[in-house]
């Protein structure tokens, strides 16, 4: 009897001292990670880095120190950026109470310009702070411009041709001569050819074609322009309009109650001399249904839109897609908007 108690003892005894290891161990399995009083802690010695003025196309690096002032261990679980154009790098991800980590953070400022904030954020298990925000900030000084900054052609009518022109301008200066080419763009519509300015200053005059190659709908290209300071994208686009056109280009039914039909109506015209039959109108919604009518056969069309009643409340986004036997326009889209019932910010 005396060994069965004893026994029982002593299994007790193990029992207990295992529970207070693994309440002390988080190593050990079934222990806490973080018990009281042994929480990590995570403290940046400066969060704000502030580069002041940095050059377009310089490389901006900074070094972040993340320190654990806590008892138990800090994990750093990973490291976000606002943007792609930045990245950030921890030496240590799991640190020891009274050390630290750096996060080495580099800005890539291609491409960018004017006042610039760069949000890098510490994902920790430190219960009391498990986003750790940093932040660079400075002016980008922009060394190569173009005027204007983008080209926007509009509407141009099928077949016909437009040309627009930007100057590239040096904003640095300085003793080094300013040197613009070669040139290039992806479109084969659009032709790019390079210039001296008029005025004798250094740059680059850049006249953009938009060629009668270019097909019906609209369009978006970049100018890629090589100089010896940095490169410089120009964004071109515009639209080709066909011989149908829309009117208006959009449906807005606006704000309307549940109850109730809300009717539209657009209008479908060919201006070319080939007459044009509708085929099909169909919706992305069942809840917004049209039709098409012919009032001058070929050449023009009614189409009424009807928002249903019963559409379920809120807002409602959508397209109709008109089909003809155009070859050039054999599809047609037709964006429509809606909020349904009472208007909620």
């Amino acid at each position: 009897m005396r060994r069965i108690f004893l026994a029982l003892a002593i299994g007790l005894l193990i029992a207990g001292t295992t529970r207070a290891e693994q309440s002390i161990n988080p190593n050990i399995p079934g222990g806490n990670s973080a018990p009281p009083g042994r929480e990590p802690k995570a403290v940046v010695d400066t969060s704000l880095y502030d580069f002041g003025t940095a050059l377009e196309g310089k490389q901006i690096t900074h070094t972040f120190r993340i320190k654990n002032a806590g008892r138990g261990y800090l994990d750093i679980r990973g490291v976000k950026t606002s943007c792609g154009c930045t990245t950030g790098t921890p030496t240590k991800t799991h640190i020891a109470p009274g050390d630290e980590s750096e996060i080495a953070v580099m800005f890539d400022t291609h491409f960018q310009k004017g006042h610039q904030v760069r949000t890098i954020t510490a994902s920790t298990n430190d219960p009391n702070n498990p986003q750790v925000p940093m932040t660079m900030q400075g002016t980008v000084k922009q060394q190569v411009a173009a005027t204007p900054a983008e080209v926007a052609f509009g509407s141009v009518r099928k077949g016909a041709e437009a040309t627009r022109e930007i100057v590239i301008d040096d904003l640095v200066g300085g003793s080094t001569a300013f040197k613009v080419g070669p040139v290039s763009n992806s479109s084969s519509s659009i032709k790019v050819v390079q210039e001296k300015r008029t005025d004798g200053k250094p740059g680059a005059m850049l006249k953009i074609t938009l060629l009668k190659t270019m097909p019906v709908g609209t369009f978006d290209d970049s100018i890629k322009v090589t100089t010896n300071r940095v490169p410089l994208n120009v964004d071109v686009f515009g639209t080709v309009s066909g011989d149908l056109n829309i009117d208006p280009a959009q449906v807005s039914f606006g704000i309307v109650p549940r109850g109730q039909d809300i009717v539209r109506i657009i209008k479908l015209s060919n201006e070319g001399s080939r007459n044009v039959k509708v085929l099909d109108v169909s919706s992305s919604t069942p809840t917004v249904v049209a039709s098409a009518e012919p009032v001058k056969s070929g050449k023009e069309y009614k189409l009424t839109v009807t928002l249903k009643r019963g559409t379920p409340e809120g807002q409602l986004h959508g397209n109709l897609t008109i089909k003809t036997d155009d070859p050039e326009q054999s599809t047609l889209a037709v964006p429509f908007y809606a909020i349904v019932g009472q208007f909620k910010s």
